[in-house]
């Protein structure tokens, strides 16, 4: 975990490393990584967020209090049931607001799809849309996968060994632990990033 005393600090310059209007994958190994993140990057931004929570450890982070609620989050907690229609708010939301749209994680959305037919078609038909509709409206896609790295396949989600989606228009970004916080490492053209631990929300 992150020992943080001092969240009196805002720019972290995260929105430096993210790009609009194409697909920010968020790579990591280790879930309070992507944790610490995520927490910085809601706490950093504004405008309208729409966050699907499908591992529910964000979620879990807010109702305990460890975690604030902001007013300009929509927190989506979809289960087998309400996955299609909190998809379709999202997307209703996404396509006339600039918004921050995160999907956390691939990997809980294809748990949550186990029993579908086409698994893979589906989750990537859906982060494209998403995609899609934030080039209309000028907003962030951060799409995060627990995942590692395969000489033979690359980047492929773990546990699971099902291959990352790849398209031209995506970054990824990697989470790894730097001696004061988080490095975020843009694989694409090395452009790095460092969070210190003391302004990252979580402790």
């Amino acid at each position: 975990m992150f020992k943080n005393h001092d969240t009196g600090q805002n720019d972290s310059g995260i929105q430096r490393i993210l790009e609009q209007k194409q697909i920010n994958f968020v790579l990591y190994s280790d879930p309070f990584l992507k944790a610490g993140f995520l927490s910085k990057l809601v706490q950093d931004y504004n405008e309208n967020i729409l966050y699907l929570d499908l591992d529910l450890l964000y979620s879990g982070y807010v109702k305990s209090g460890t975690l604030p609620s902001k007013k300009n989050i929509t927190l989506f907690q979809p289960d087998n049931l309400t996955l299609t229609n909190n998809l379709k708010e999202m997307l209703s939301k996404a396509s006339t607001t600039k918004s921050v749209i995160i999907v956390d994680s691939i990997n809980g959305l294809y748990n949550l799809l186990n029993r579908k037919k086409d698994i893979g078609k589906t989750v990537t038909s859906i982060i494209m849309l998403l995609a899609s509709i934030s080039r209309d409206t000028d907003s962030y896609v951060i799409v995060c996968s627990m995942a590692r790295y395969k000489k033979e396949e690359g980047w492929v989600l773990s546990p699971t060994g099902k291959r990352l989606i790849d398209t031209k228009n995506s970054k990824k970004i990697l989470l790894e632990y730097g001696k004061d916080g988080i490095v975020l490492n843009r694989l694409d053209d090395s452009i790095k990033l460092a969070i210190p631990s003391k302004m990252i929300p979580l402790v």
